[in-house]
C-alpha cells in the first residue's frame, strides 16, 4: 500500500493540492482503489470536493473515496481503547483504585499525536484501498506523528529492561516463598515471573514489533511526504523545518509543491515588493534544497471545487 502525506502550514493549499492529487491518481489507475483522509481538526476537504463529507468513510467516484476524521471522538476511543486495555493489563492492581490515573492519561502531552497515529493505523489495516492520502494537522503535530513510531521504540524498550528487572525480583521471591497469587473477586492470579507469559511484557513486545513495523514504512518507498508551500520567507523556512526534522528520523521528503506563485508581465506597483520576495525565495530554495523534485502552482484567480475541477487542475499542475 502506497501512502502520500501532504505537509505544510496552514493557507498554503495543501488539502487543494492533496485533493486534486487524489482525483488524478484515482482518474488514471482504474483498477485501484484510493481513500483520501482529512486528518486536520479544520476540515475543508469536503469543501474541495464540493460534498458533505464526515467521519464515515464516502464514495465519490468508482475507485475513490473520502472521510474527513473526528478528531475528538478519535481521541475518545483512543483513550478507551487505551484505559479497557491497561485495565485488563493489570487486573491484580485493581485494588489500588487505577481509574483515577486513567482518567489523568486524558490531559497528558502527545495524546493527540498518539490518537492520530492510531487512526493512521487503522486505515493502514482496511484491505480494500490499494493507496491511502492524507492531509494532514498542521505541521508540528503531523512531523510529531511520523517520528512517533521511532520515539516510542526508545521508551518502550526502556520499559521492557525494567519490566524485565521486576521479573527478575520476582523469581527471586519465587525461589524462596513459591509463586506470587493475587485475589480478585473470587477469581485468584498466579503472577509469573516467566517473560514468556508476563502479560505486561507480551503487551509490551507486541506494541515495540507494530511500532518498529510503522517505523520502517515511514522510512521506506511507500511512504511519499509531499510539502505544499508558498513562495514566501516563513514558508520557506517552515519547508526547511519539516525536511530537517523528518531528516532526523530518516523519513525522506518525496516533493514540494511551490503554490500560489504570482505570474505579472507588468506588476502592479503595489505588489511589486511581494514578486521581489517571491523570486528571491524560489532561487533561495532551489539553492538550499537539493535532490527534492520542485514543483511550481501559480496562483489561480479561482480555486478548483469538484471532482471535475480538481481533475483538471491535476493535469495542468500536478501530473508529471
Amino acid at each position: 500500500m502506497d501512502i502520500y502525506f501532504f505537509l505544510g502550514k496552514g493557507g498554503t493549499g495543501k488539502t487543494t493540492i492533496s485533493a486534486s492529487f487524489s482525483v488524478g491518481l484515482s482518474h488514471y489507475n482504474k483498477d485501484s482503489n484510493f481513500l483520501i483522509a482529512s486528518l486536520d481538526p479544520a476540515h475543508n476537504l469536503g469543501d474541495a470536493f464540493n460534498i458533505e463529507l464526515s467521519n464515515k468513510i464516502k464514495k465519490l467516484t468508482e475507485n475513490l473515496s473520502a472521510i474527513e476524521v473526528d478528531l475528538e471522538k478519535m481521541i475518545k476511543e483512543y483513550l478507551n481503547d487505551l484505559s479497557t486495555n491497561l485495565k485488563y493489563t493489570y487486573k491484580y492492581l485493581t485494588s489500588f483504585n487505577l481509574d483515577k490515573y486513567f482518567d489523568v492519561l486524558r490531559y497528558s502531552p502527545g495524546i493527540e499525536e498518539n490518537a492520530v497515529l492510531e487512526s493512521i493505523k487503522k486505515f493502514l489495516k482496511m484491505n480494500e484501498f490499494d493507496a491511502l492520502i492524507f492531509d494532514t494537522p498542521p505541521t508540528g503535530i503531523t512531523t510529531r506523528v511520523l517520528a512517533l513510531p521511532k520515539l516510542t521504540l526508545i521508551w518502550t524498550k526502556r520499559l521492557m529492561d525494567i519490566r524485565r528487572k521486576i521479573l527478575d525480583r520476582r523469581k527471586m521471591i519465587e525461589n524462596v516463598k513459591g509463586k506470587t497469587e493475587a485475589i480478585i473477586g473470587d477469581e485468584v492470579i498466579t503472577l509469573t515471573a516467566d517473560e514468556k507469559e508476563d502479560q505486561i511484557m507480551i503487551e509490551l513486545a507486541n506494541y515495540s514489533k507494530e511500532m518498529e513495523d510503522l517505523m520502517k514504512l515511514f522510512q521506506s518507498d511507500l511512504t511519499k511526504i509531499n510539502i505544499v508551500t508558498m513562495p514566501e520567507d516563513l514558508a520557506l523556512f517552515e519547508t526547511k523545518r519539516i525536511i530537517e526534522s523528518l531528516n532526523k528520523f530518516n523519513i525522506k521528503t518525496n516533493k514540494i509543491y511551490l503554490n500560489k506563485y504570482l505570474i505579472f508581465d507588468n506588476p502592479p506597483e503595489v505588489i511589486k515588493g511581494k514578486i521581489i520576495e517571491q523570486d528571491r525565495v524560489i532561487e533561495k530554495m532551489r539553492e538550499e534544497i537539493k535532490n527534492i523534485s520542485i514543483k511550481d502552482i501559480p496562483l489561480l484567480s479561482q480555486s478548483p471545487r469538484g471532482i471535475e475541477d480538481l481533475l483538471k487542475f491535476y493535469d495542468n499542475y500536478i501530473l508529471e
